[in-house]
C-alpha cells in the first residue's frame, strides 16, 4: 500500500512539473532563510557562554545619578578601587578581576619587528575568572610579574612563527609604564585565540600594575574600566548591589564633598550587576570615550529578532504559494479523488496520500535548501559579520528545532489542502456540480497576506535607503572630507613633535592645514547658576578651519591673544541653549574636567555640529586650548592631492617619532563606521525583499496558469464570438490585481508604524511621506499585472479551435 502512496505521490509531482518547481524553489528558499536566520541567532546567544563561572559571573556596572536622583547614563565602567573595596567588604564575592581595553592599540616591538596590537590591561586572576584556553605557560602565574606579558596564538606566530616562546621578550614603544620599569616585557604564556563569540578580545595581556606604573587611579568618581566579579553560588545579587551601594558611601564620601564644593554640584554612583551572557545583547554606553573593559561586538537582540521574522514571513509566503496552488489545482484531482472513495478509500487515507505528497516535496526543498545554505553561507558571514560555520546546523538541539520547522512546513502547505481534496463527494464532482467558492475566498485571502507581506518588505526597502541615504548626505555641520586623523605616539613631548610636524608640512603644496588637539571627553561646565553637562575638545587655531566650522559670534582662538590657552573657549549654539545664555561672548564659565579646571571666558561661538552619530542629538560642546592631551593630528589636504599629503604626513612623523607605527584615518570613513550595523541589514533587507517579490510573482504565476487553464474553454467561446486579446486579457487579470490593491491597502499602516518605530532610533531621520506608500503601491501592482498579465495575453492568443475541440 506504502508502495502506492509513494508511486502516486511521485507520479502526481512530476506530472504538475510547473508548479512542483514553484513549490519546491520557494519553499527552498524560505527554508534557506531560516536555516541561516536560526544559526545567527544561535550564534547571537552563544556569546560569552564557553565561561566555566557562568551563571555566577557579572560586569559592575555604573550609573550616575544626579542629586535629584535622575539617571543620566550607566555605563559597563568602574575606577581602579571598586574592585579591590568591594572584594574586601562584600564576602558573597568569591572572585574580581580588572580589565582595561578592547579599543586600546599599542606598537609593541618584538623579534625585531613592530606590530601594533589590541591590548589588555587585567589583574593576574583574568585566567581564573575568565576561560581562554592556555596553549603554553602557567594560568597561575602568567600575569604575576609586573613584566610579564601574555599573547595569543596569533600574535606569537606573527613575531615568532612558533608557540614555544616562554621567555622571549616584548617592547613596548614609546610607553611611559614602560620607561619606568626600565625592561623589556617577558612572555610568561600563550593563549589560544578568543573564539569568535567572546565579548572580551585582545592581542596581549598585560599586567595592570604595569599600567599603574603611569596610571595609579584612587577616585571613584571616575568609569574607564571594566571590574568582573564572580559571586558565590545562590549568592543574593540584591544584597550584593546594596552593600556595593553602602560601601561607595563611605568611601567616596570625601571625593564628592570635595567635588561638590569646587564645582558646585554632587555626582552620585549607583552600583548594579550584568551577567556575562547578557553584555553581548544588551550593550551599555562605553566607559570614557571608547575604552570599555575590553569588550567589544556589542549588539542589539532586535536584528536577531527582526531576521528571524523576515526568514520565517519568506517561508509563510512560499507556504502559500503550496496552498494556493494545491486547492486551484484541487479540481484538477477532484476525479481521482472522487474514483478512489468509490473503490473503499477512506478520508484519512486521501489525507494521507496528500500529506505524504507534501512531505515528498518539503523533503526535497529541505535537501536543496540544506545544500543552498552550505553554498550561501560564506557570503552571509561576509554580509553579517559572522564566522558561522556550516557543521553548527547539525547541533542536536538545531536538528531538534529544525526537526519541528520541517513538520511544521509539512502541516502547513499539506494540512489543509489535503483536508479540502479529500471532502469532495463523488456524485457531485462526477456530475460537474462540484463548487469551490468558499475554499477560493479563503485562497484569496492567502493571496492577500502574501502580497501584504511583499509590500511591507517594499516599503520597508525604501525607508531604509532613504534615511541611510539621509546620512550619507546629510550637513554634519562641518566637512569631513579631505580631513584625516592620526594621533602624536608614545611618551614623547607633545610639543616638539607639534612644532616639527607643523614646520615640515608647512612647505608641503598638499597640505592645506593642520590641526593639534585632543578628542572628546564628557564633563559638567558650571555657568552662572546652572549645571551643564557638555563635551569637552581640546582644539588649536587651525581646528575651525580645517573642519570648517561656521563661527556665529565671537572670534576664533589665536596667537594674537596669548591667554586663550589658559582662558579661552568657543562653545557651540547647543551649549548656549542649555546654558541659557543670550550674550555668550565673556561670559565666565568653570568646568570640572579633569585635566583643566581653571575659569573660563567664552570668546566664540561655532555652529553646532554632529561630532557624534545622527543616533544622538547634538549636545553641548565645550572647546579649549591646551599644553596637556593634545596629541592629537588633524590634516586638511588639498582636493585631488590625497597620496601625496599622506606621503608628506608620514615622512615628517617617521622623522618625528622612529619607532612608532603610522596610522591614519579619513574622518568621512569613520563616520560611516558608525552605520556598519545598517549598512548590512540594508543590505539583507534588499535580498528579503527581492526574494518576497520573486515568491510572490512565482505564486501569481502559477495561480493564473491554473486560472487559465481551468477558464480555456471560455477563452475559447468569447474568442469565436469576437472578444479580442486585450479584453479577455483583462478579464484575467482584474481580479488578480483587486487582491494586490487589498493587501497594499492593509500592509501600509502597519509598515508606516514598525518603520516609524526603527527611525525613533535615529535623533535625525527622514519623514515617512505619502509618496513612498503610492511609490510602493505602483510598484507591486505594476510586478503583479505583469506576472498575471504574461500569463493572461498567453490564454488569449491561444488557437480556441484547439481549446474548444478537446471538449
Amino acid at each position: 500500500m506504502f508502495r502506492n502512496y509513494f508511486k502516486t505521490a511521485f507520479r502526481h509531482l512530476w506530472k504538475g512539473k510547473l508548479y512542483s518547481f514553484i513549490n519546491i524553489a520557494g519553499l527552498s528558499a524560505g527554508i534557506t532563510c531560516v536555516l541561516l536566520a536560526v544559526l545567527y541567532v544561535k550564534d547571537e546567544y552563544s556569546f560569552d557562554r564557553f565561561h566555566t563561572n557562568n551563571p555566577n559571573l557579572y560586569r559592575i556596572t555604573s550609573t550616575l545619578v544626579t542629586d535629584k536622583g535622575e539617571k543620566l547614563h550607566t555605563s559597563g565602567g568602574t575606577g581602579q578601587v571598586q574592585g579591590p573595596a568591594f572584594k574586601a567588604a562584600v564576602p558573597e564575592i568569591k572572585n574580581y578581576v580588572r580589565v582595561l581595553g578592547g579599543d586600546i592599540y599599542g606598537d609593541v616591538l618584538g623579534n625585531d619587528k613592530p606590530l601594533r596590537l589590541q591590548m589588555l590591561f587585567t589583574d593576574e586572576s583574568f585566567f581564573d575568572v575568565f576561560s581562554f584556553e592556555l596553549l603554553k605557560g602557567d594560568a597561575a602565574t602568567a600575569l604575576k610579574d609586573i613584566a610579564s606579558v601574555v599573547v595569543t596564538e596569533t600574535t606569537a606566530r606573527k613575531y615568532f612563527n612558533s608557540i614555544d616562546i616562554i621567555g622571549k621578550s616584548l617592547q613596548l614603544i614609546d610607553d611611559p609604564s614602560a620607561q619606568r620599569l626600565g625592561r623589556p616585557m617577558q612572555i610568561t604564556a600563550v593563549v589560544k585565540d578568543p573564539p569568535h563569540n567572546s565579548s572580551i578580545r585582545f592581542d596581549a595581556l598585560f599586567p595592570l600594575k604595569f599600567m599603574q606604573l603611569s596610571f595609579d587611579d584612587k577616585t571613584w568618581l571616575n568609569a574607564y574600566l571594566g571590574t568582573y566579579v564572580v559571586l558565590h553560588t545562590g549568592a543574593n545579587n540584591k544584597k550584593v548591589i546594596e552593600k556595593f551601594n553602602a560601601v561607595y558611601a563611605i568611601h567616596a564620601k570625601e571625593q564628592v564633598a570635595e567635588n561638590k564644593k569646587a564645582y558646585g554640584f554632587d555626582p552620585q554612583v549607583s552600583y548594579g550587576l550584568q551577567r556575562m551572557t547578557d553584555i553581548h545583547l544588551s550593550p551599555l554606553p562605553k566607559a570614557h570615550g571608547n575604552r570599555e573593559a575590553g569588550v567589544v561586538n556589542e549588539s542589539n537582540p532586535v536584528f536577531s529578532y527582526m531576521f528571524l521574522a523576515i526568514s520565517v514571513f519568506i517561508l509563510l509566503m512560499a507556504g502559500i504559494n503550496f496552498i494556493n496552488i494545491s486547492i486551484a489545482g484541487s479540481l484538477k484531482r477532484a476525479k481521482e479523488v472522487s474514483v478512489r472513495k468509490i473503490n473503499g478509500g477512506s478520508k484519512l487515507q486521501i489525507i494521507f496520500q496528500f500529506l505524504l505528497e507534501s512531505c515528498i516535496l518539503c523533503a526535497i526543498a529541505f535537501g536543496l535548501s540544506l545544500i543552498l545554505t552550505e553554498i550561501l553561507l560564506p557570503l552571509f558571514n561576509q554580509l553579517s559579520g559572522k564566522q558561522i560555520v556550516f557543521r553548527e546546523i547539525f547541533d542536536s538541539r538545531l536538528l531538534f528545532y529544525f526537526s519541528l520547522v520541517f513538520s511544521a512546513i509539512v502541516l502547513l502547505t499539506g494540512l489543509y489542502p489535503a483536508y479540502v481534496l479529500s471532502g469532495f463527494r463523488p456524485a457531485e464532482v462526477l456530475y460537474h456540480k462540484q463548487k469551490l467558492s468558499g475554499r477560493q475566498l479563503f485562497g484569496r485571502s492567502l493571496v492577500v497576506i502574501q502580497f501584504a507581506l511583499a509590500v511591507f518588505f517594499i516599503i520597508a526597502t525604501i525607508v531604509y535607503y532613504r534615511q541611510m541615504d539621509y546620512i550619507r548626505t546629510k550637513d554634519l555641520g562641518y566637512n569631513p572630507h579631505q580631513l584625516v586623523h592620526t594621533w602624536i605616539k608614545g611618551n614623547k613631548p607633545v610639543r616638539p613633535v607639534q612644532e616639527f610636524l607643523r614646520n615640515e608640512l608647512a612647505k608641503e603644496p598638499s597640505v592645506k592645514l593642520l590641526s593639534f588637539g585632543g578628542d572628546n571627553n564628557i564633563a559638567e561646565v558650571k555657568t552662572g547658576n546652572r549645571s551643564v553637562r557638555a563635551m569637552h575638545k581640546v582644539i588649536d587655531e587651525n581646528y575651525i578651519p580645517a573642519a570648517e566650522l561656521t563661527l556665529r559670534t565671537g572670534r576664533n582662538f589665536s596667537p594674537d591673544f596669548p591667554t586663550d590657552t589658559a582662558k579661552g573657549v568657543i562653545v557651540n549654539e547647543a551649549f548656549v541653549k542649555a546654558a541659557g545664555l543670550k550674550n555668550p561672548i565673556g561670559t565666565q564659565i568653570r568646568t570640572s574636567d579633569y585635566f583643566d579646571k581653571e575659569v573660563k571666558t567664552i570668546t566664540g561661538v561655532v555652529n553646532d555640529f554632529h561630532f557624534q552619530s545622527l543616533r544622538e542629538r547634538i549636545q553641548p560642546m565645550v572647546m579649549l586650548m591646551s599644553n596637556w592631551y593634545s596629541g592629537g593630528i588633524w590634516m586638511k589636504f588639498e582636493k585631488g592631492k590625497q597620496q601625496e599629503a599622506i606621503a608628506a604626513l608620514e615622512k615628517a612623523y617617521k622623522k618625528a617619532i622612529p619607532n612608532a607605527l603610522f596610522e591614519y584615518y579619513f574622518i568621512d570613513e569613520l563616520n560611516a563606521g558608525d552605520y556598519i550595523q545598517e549598512q548590512r541589514w540594508q543590505k539583507i533587507i534588499a535580498v528579503a525583499t527581492v526574494l518576497s517579490v520573486l515568491i510572490c510573482c512565482l505564486g501569481l504565476f502559477g495561480l493564473a496558469h491554473l486560472a487559465a487553464q481551468q477558464r480555456i474553454k471560455e477563452i475559447g467561446i468569447r474568442k469565436v464570438l469576437g472578444a479580442g486579446v486585450r479584453s479577455i486579457a483583462s478579464l484575467l487579470s482584474k481580479d488578480f490585481l483587486k487582491l494586490v490593491i487589498i493587501a497594499f491597502v492593509l500592509a501600509s499602516p502597519v509598515a508606516w508604524w514598525v518603520m516609524n518605530q526603527w527611525l525613533q532610533d535615529f535623533a535625525y531621520r527622514v519623514n515617512i511621506n505619502m509618496w513612498l506608500f503610492i511609490a510602493a503601491g505602483l510598484v507591486s501592482i505594476i510586478i503583479a499585472g505583469i506576472t498575471v498579465g504574461l500569463q493572461a495575453v498567453k490564454a488569449a492568443m491561444a488557437n480556441p479551435v484547439k481549446s474548444l475541440r478537446t471538449e
